[in-house]
């Protein structure tokens, strides 16, 4: 009697063992199933943020490009980047000088091509010349300068080196050319490009001791055939 109540014993003692260890077995692989659906999740993530950061990194760099390209202007046949421009509206432009003749010598254009100031419609001329008396202001506050050329070559006649409405701005001051005409002079022969600047002709103007003073008569002769010109193209 007494060992088959040990026996029993035994019997119910293992059971008991073997329902437990089944029991951590369970528990063991329900963790280790959500840790691995935890890391897995944890994984979709990041790639995802990754995915969305590399995408988001992409679309600024197109837009960054496009915004460049957008931004880029031409000055006859030569790409002006927006780097190189300093102000801009609705008609034209200022751009800051690749062969300026002095500090600040600065061009304002207009956006649209055109080779002559005659070419303008009256809204983009009136344009340019708000834009080139705003840019004086701007440069004013810059240089310090009590005067200024603006200088317009319309026309390759004219000197014009690009066939492309640009009008020069140089500030200037009292004695910073031992002979102020030299300005005119090197206007004259300024090209974007040495080479393109190689190929002007300087024009012949006589010496100062070679000019005469004309006569009253003379100039009121000359100013009427103008006033006529002018009343006809009213």
């Amino acid at each position: 009697m007494k060992c088959g109540a040990l026996l029993l014993s035994l019997l119910f003692s293992s059971f008991i063992d073997i329902e437990a260890f089944t029991s951590r077995t369970q528990k063991q692989a329900t963790l280790s199933h959500s840790e691995s659906a935890a890391k897995a999740s944890s994984n979709t993530i990041q790639y995802a943020n990754k995915c969305s950061d590399s995408e988001t990194s992409s679309q600024s760099e197109e837009g960054n490009n496009n915004m460049t390209a957008a931004d880029t202007m031409l000055f006859g046949r030569f790409k002006i980047f927006a780097s190189q421009i300093f102000h801009k509206t609705e008609h034209s432009f200022a751009l800051v000088n690749l062969r300026p003749l002095v500090p600040g010598h600065v061009l304002v254009v207009s956006n649209r091509i055109a080779p002559l100031l005659d070419d303008l419609h009256d809204h983009e001329y009136d344009d340019l010349w708000k834009t080139v008396r705003k840019v004086q202001r701007a440069l004013k506050t810059k240089y310090n300068c009590d005067a200024f050329n603006v200088a317009v070559q319309d026309g390759e006649g004219a000197g014009q080196s690009v066939p492309h409405v640009h009008i020069h701005i140089l500030p200037r001051y009292r004695g910073d050319l031992k002979r102020n005409d030299d300005i005119y002079d090197q206007l004259e022969m300024w090209a974007p490009r040495e080479e393109d600047s190689q190929k002007k002709k300087r024009l012949e103007v006589p010496d100062d001791s070679e000019r005469r003073d004309r006569t009253l008569e003379e100039m009121a002769e000359e100013a009427s055939i103008y006033q006529s010109l002018m009343k006809q193209s009213e």
